[in-house]
């Protein structure tokens, strides 16, 4: 399976979610996400201090608890997804399979949070750090965690093979006015501010093991 059509079933399985249809969960989703990133911030607060790592862990740490606006990007890529096997037509595969993949893998950790916040629904209980710590024990999805982290890891050594080649971003950029003028924004976009976060980083791989 190519990933543009991983992407597209991911994408059909993110739209059938039930936050999106419950006021109550979707709340607790968002306490979630915002836990997940001042957490995140906290823990890695020497990494995020160094000036070349800033762009790369704040485009990380959207991307996977994104929120809002990561719904925003989902709904548009929702739209154009089926006819995006035409952007290999212009813009490098490898470019179009690895920002695929960086959405597949901001839908998993949505997946996932969204475990958190019908524990913390149910039980009545915000987002602060002792119900977080009942929250994760009580959904017991360890492996699923580890696993999160080893595809992000995946992917970012995906991102050191592939993006960082002055030919390919060179290519990618000329191929922003076709990809705009065909409706493909959303997705270029997207790739273009991981291209532009990634930029100061000698290895995102190793940078991202140090997040985990």
């Amino acid at each position: 399976m190519s990933s543009l059509s991983q992407l597209e079933q991911d994408l059909k399985q993110f739209r059938a979610l039930p936050y999106h249809s419950d006021t109550q969960l979707a709340q607790k989703l968002r306490e979630v996400q915002a836990w997940q990133r001042g957490r995140i911030h906290k823990t890695h607060q020497a990494l995020f201090a160094t000036a070349n790592n800033q762009a790369m862990g704040e485009f990380l740490i959207d991307q996977l608890y994104g929120g809002e606006k990561f719904n925003v990007l989902a709904e548009q890529l929702e739209r154009m997804v089926q006819k995006a096997e035409k952007l290999e037509k212009f813009i490098p595969a490898n470019a179009v399979s690895t920002g695929a993949a960086g959405i597949i893998e901001a839908i998993n950790a949505i997946k996932l949070d969204l475990q958190l916040a019908q524990y913390l629904k149910e039980n009545h209980l915000s987002a602060d750090e002792p119900s977080m710590i009942k929250a994760y024990r009580s959904v017991n999805a360890e492996s699923a965690r580890r696993q999160q982290i080893a595809d992000l890891k995946q992917m970012c050594y995906r991102t050191d093979k592939y993006l960082k080649s002055f030919i390919l971003q060179k290519a990618f950029s000329l191929a922003k006015g076709t990809a705009y003028k065909k409706g493909f924004q959303p997705l270029y976009d997207f790739i273009a501010e991981g291209f532009a976060a990634i930029k100061p980083i000698k290895s995102i791989g190793a940078r991202t093991y140090a997040l985990s």
